[in-house]
């Protein structure tokens, strides 16, 4: 029996129509799995003017607040989920401003209400290697006092199970950066690194998880391929998502871990700015929509 894959069109201010229109081929072929698109059918099939009646589709009437518009659609798809009735989804973008306030992002919103808050772990991943900021969407002035040797185990223990569970890898290679300047090996006194990741670091290690580090963020990028890491763990958001879009672009997807089911989104915002220019690349949606038909007809 196929796997049912939920897609949820989310923010009808975005590129979402769009990149979809783009990948409509995909739906065309021989699938592994089931895909479900969730949203208001009607202003979808307006917005990308097509009369395809061959999608799967759960209807949510659009009206003029957004925000109630999308929570319906989020309470569909999670009582779906909850009730074993689909098996993963993919949420396209949102500004983040259509969340509730106190979540920081949509990777935050889902963990709670799965009952899974701070358990999740925000994955950016490439066939090549992967990503994962310790902490999110937070002020740089509090990431030394969010970062813990708890949060980094629960992050590197749902990365290492992530690989051997979902993409067979017997022994995940994995890298922790130094918070500090080059580790912080020239500061005197008692560091972040020495506090809380090398301790961190020595208790995987117990764990028989294959972990380097903590090493300084300057060079990691440039001993992926030599090393042959497969993901690199930083400690605040722009000390790894920079350096990786960089060199993937578009073929990645975030991918929430510590959940009960696969949570994909493409790596990429809304991008408002280029509504309506025909200019959008739909590259990360269809990385998306192919991890889902490569990996998850074996978990």
């Amino acid at each position: 029996m196929k796997k049912r894959i939920l897609i949820l069109l989310s923010d009808p201010q975005s590129i979402n129509y769009e990149i979809v229109k783009k990948s409509l081929f995909f739906f065309n072929t021989k699938l592994n799995n089931e895909y479900i698109f969730i949203g208001c059918k009607k202003d979808f099939l307006k917005s990308v003017k097509s009369k395809k009646n061959n999608l799967n589709f759960i209807n949510i009437k659009k009206n003029k607040c957004v925000k109630k518009y999308l929570y319906r659609c989020f309470k569909k798809s999670f009582f779906l989920l909850k009730n074993k009735k689909a098996d993963g989804i993919i949420n396209l973008p949102l500004n983040k401003k259509l969340l509730p306030k106190k979540y920081l992002g949509f990777t935050e919103y889902i963990a709670a209400k799965f009952n899974k808050k701070n358990e999740e772990t925000m994955l950016l991943y490439n066939n090549k290697f992967s990503v994962c900021p310790n902490t999110t969407h937070i002020p740089i002035k509090l990431v030394h006092k969010k970062i813990t040797q708890k949060l980094i185990i629960k992050n590197i223990l749902n990365i290492n199970n992530f690989y051997k569970n979902i993409i067979k890898l017997k022994r995940p290679n994995l890298t922790i950066l130094g918070l500090n300047p080059h580790s912080g090996i020239d500061m005197p006194g008692m560091t972040e690194e020495k506090k809380i990741i090398i301790p961190a670091v020595q208790k995987l290690k117990l764990k028989k998880i294959f972990i380097n580090g903590p090493i300084s963020a300057d060079t990691a990028f440039n001993k992926i391929k030599k090393n042959k890491i497969n993901c690199v763990i930083g400690n605040y958001h722009d000390q790894v998502l920079p350096a990786f879009k960089q060199i993937c672009g578009f073929e990645a997807i975030n991918i929430t871990l510590g959940l009960p089911f696969l949570r994909i989104s493409p790596d990429h915002g809304p991008a408002e700015d280029i509504i309506g220019k025909n200019i959008a690349n739909p590259a990360s949606f269809l990385f998306a929509l192919n991890f889902f038909e490569k990996y998850f007809k074996s978990i």
